[in-house]
C-alpha cells in the first residue's frame, strides 16, 4: 500500500503542475490574421461605422466602397462571418462618412451619410430611412443645406444658443458628446478656435491649436478629467524605433479620400487601462503603418500628474506586415469581449483593403461589456457607464467610459463599452448606467445594478427614459478559455482520482483473495 500511495501522490503532484501551467498567467501571443475567415472576397473598402443593423444582437460593419457606394456587412454565425446585405449607390456624390442611428424615433436603424456633391467644397447630409431591417434606396431625405464639416450625432437636447453662435469651429473637428464631470449626463464638448465657455453645464468650448488636435481625442478617452480643460499633458513622446523616427500622418486635403489624425481607443489586454491604435509614418520614407499603443505606468516627468503614458509596441509582426495603413480600430469580432483589430490599407491604385487581426491575448484577465440601447439594433450616443469593485488585493477600484461620444471623421466608436477588469475575478459590486437628460431636468437619469458577474455582457434598456427604476437589463455570460480549461482540468483530476481509487481497490481485493487462500490452505492443513 505504501508504494501505491507514493505513486498516487507523485502523479497528483504532476497533474497539479500541469493544471498550474494551463491556468496560470500567460503572456500575449501574436495577433492572428483572420481576414479570409471573416470576409472572403468582401475584404475591400473603407470601414466607416458599426451598428446592429438587423437587430440580431451582433454588430454589423458599414463600408464605403469606390467612394460612392455604401455596403452593410451583416454578422453571421457561419463562415464567412460577415456577408454583404445592403448596397446603396449614390451616383456622382462622394460619401465622406457614415453614421447609423434612429433619426425618426421609429426604433428602426437609419443611416446618415455625409456626401460631397460634384463641384462643391462643402458637404451635404442624406438620411436613408430604415424599414423592416433594410434600406429603401428611394426612401431618403436630403437636407437642403450645406455644411463646412461633418456633424456630431447626439441625443436631442436644447443648447441651441451655443450651437448657433458665431464661434468658429475647428475643421476638422473633434466634437464630442460625453460626460466630463461624472454627473451621468453627457455634455457637448466642441473644438473651437477661441476661449471656452459653458452653457448650463451642458456645453463646453475647447480651444486647441493645430498641433494639439490629435491630443484632443486622447484627452477625451484616456485622461481622467479632474484637471482644467486647458491643461495639455503629453502621454506619448517616444516615437523612435532604433534609428527610425516615426510621426503622425497629417491630413492631405488634396487627396480624394483623406483621413485626419485619429486615435482609436480600446483596452486590448483588459487590464483596466485604455490602449490605443494609431497610424504612424516613417519620417525618412513614405511607409505608413498601424501601431498599438499600450497604456503603461508613467516613467517620465511630463506625464507624472496623470500617472500613465503610452508605449508603442513596435514588434507585432502580423500588424507590421500591413503596409500603407490608413485606418486602424478595435472591434469585437467574435463577440467574446476581447477587442480585436481591423486595419484598412491603401494600394498604389487608391483602392482600399480590409485586414482583420484576432487578438489572442490571454493572461487571466476579465472584462464586462455594457450596451445601453433601446431597442436592439439602435445606436444610442451619450450613455455613461461606471463600475466600482475590489481588485485581487482588496483595494477599491473603479472605471468609467462613455458610449458613442464621437461620430465624425471615422471615429469608428463601437455601439457598446468594454471595460477591462484586470486579473480580478470578483463580482462587480456596483455598475451604474446613465443617459442624457433634457436641460432643466434636475433628476439624474441613472440606474444601478449590483453583483455583476465578470466576463458577461449586460444589455441595458433605458426605457422609459425618465423612469430609471423601470429600466431593464439582460445579462449574457461569455465563457472564456479559462472556464473551458478549468472544466477540462477538473474532469482530468476526477478521472485521475477514480483511476487511483480503482487501482488501490483492485490491489486490496487481490490481497484479500491471497489472504483467503492462505486461510483456506491453513484450515485444510490443520484438518489433516
Amino acid at each position: 500500500m505504501g508504494p501505491a500511495l507514493e505513486l498516487a501522490l507523485s502523479a497528483l503532484s504532476a497533474l497539479s503542475a500541469l493544471l498550474l501551467l494551463l491556468l496560470g498567467p500567460r503572456a500575449a501571443s501574436a495577433l492572428q490574421d483572420v481576414t479570409a475567415e471573416l470576409f472572403r472576397a468582401e475584404a475591400h473598402g473603407v470601414v466607416a461605422a458599426f451598428g446592429d443593423f438587423n437587430s440580431d444582437k451582433q454588430t454589423d460593419i458599414f463600408l464605403i466602397r469606390s467612394r460612392k457606394e455604401l455596403v452593410i456587412l451583416l454578422a453571421d454565425v457561419k463562415v464567412p462571418y460577415f456577408k454583404p446585405n445592403v448596397k446603396l449607390q449614390l451616383g456622382d456624390k462622394e460619401i465622406t462618412s457614415v453614421m447609423p442611428g434612429d433619426y425618426d424615433g421609429d426604433s428602426q436603424m437609419d443611416v446618415l451619410l455625409t456626401v460631397h456633391p460634384k463641384d462643391l467644397d462643402e458637404i451635404t447630409v442624406i438620411i436613408f430611412w430604415g424599414n423592416n431591417r433594410t434600406l429603401d434606396p428611394h426612401s431618403f431625405t436630403e437636407l437642403n443645406k450645406t455644411f463646412l464639416d461633418e456633424p456630431l450625432v447626439m441625443e436631442n437636447q436644447t443648447c441651441n444658443i451655443a450651437l448657433d453662435s458665431a464661434i468658429k469651429m475647428r475643421v476638422p473637428h473633434s466634437h464630442a458628446f460625453i460626460d466630463l464631470n461624472k454627473d451621468f449626463t453627457a455634455g457637448k464638448l466642441l473644438n473651437t478656435l477661441y476661449e471656452h465657455r459653458k452653457c448650463n453645464r451642458q456645453f463646453f468650448h475647447l480651444s486647441v491649436s493645430k498641433q494639439q488636435y490629435f491630443y484632443f481625442q486622447l484627452f477625451l478617452n484616456v485622461i481622467n478629467v479632474h484637471v482644467s480643460l486647458q491643461q495639455w499633458i503629453p502621454v506619448l513622446t517616444n516615437l523612435k524605433n532604433g534609428e527610425t523616427i516615426w510621426g503622425f500622418v497629417p491630413q492631405d486635403t488634396a487627396l480624394p479620400h483623406s483621413f485626419p489624425i485619429t486615435i482609436h481607443i480600446g483596452d486590448y489586454n483588459m487590464d483596466g487601462f485604455p490602449d490605443a491604435l494609431a497610424i504612424l509614418r516613417n519620417t525618412s520614407g513614405s511607409n505608413k503603418q498601424a501601431f498599438l499603443l499600450e497604456n503603461v505606468p508613467c516613467n517620465n516627468a511630463s506625464c507624472k500628474s496623470v500617472g500613465r503614458m503610452f508605449r508603442v509596441l513596435w514588434e507585432l509582426s502580423d500588424l507590421n506586415k500591413i503596409k500603407n495603413a490608413v485606418v486602424a480600430t478595435f472591434f469585437d469580432i467574435y463577440e467574446d469581449g476581447i477587442l480585436d483589430l481591423l486595419v484598412v490599407s491603401e494600394d498604389t491604385n487608391a483602392e482600399f483593403s480590409i485586414h482583420a487581426l484576432r487578438n489572442n491575448f490571454d493572461a487571466d484577465a476579465y472584462f464586462v461589456k455594457v450596451i445601453g440601447k433601446y431597442p436592439f439594433g439602435v445606436n444610442q450616443p451619450g450613455p455613461y457607464i461606471m463600475y466600482t469593485t475590489a481588485d485581487s488585493n482588496g483595494y477599491l477600484k473603479n472605471a468609467s467610459a462613455g458610449q458613442l461620444s464621437q461620430s465624425a471623421h471615422f471615429a469608428l466608436q463601437l455601439p457598446y463599452v468594454v471595460l477591462g477588469l484586470g486579473r480580478s475575478a470578483n463580482f462587480l459590486d456596483h455598475l451604474y448606467v446613465g443617459i442624457p437628460r433634457p436641460l432643466g431636468e434636475k433628476s439624474i437619469r441613472k440606474q444601478e445594478w449590483t453583483a455583476i458577474i465578470p466576463n458577461s455582457q449586460l444589455i441595458v434598456i433605458p426605457y422609459p427614459h425618465n423612469s430609471p427604476k423601470s429600466w431593464s437589463a439582460k445579462l449574457y455570460l461569455t465563457p472564456s478559455n479559462i472556464v473551458l480549461l478549468t472544466a477540462i482540468a477538473l474532469i482530468g483530476v476526477c478521472v485521475f482520482i477514480l483511476a487511483i481509487i480503482g487501482i488501490l481497490h483492485w490491489k486490496e481485493k487481490k490481497a484479500d483473495d491471497r489472504e483467503k487462500r492462505q486461510e483456506a490452505h491453513r484450515f485444510h492443513f490443520d484438518a489433516m
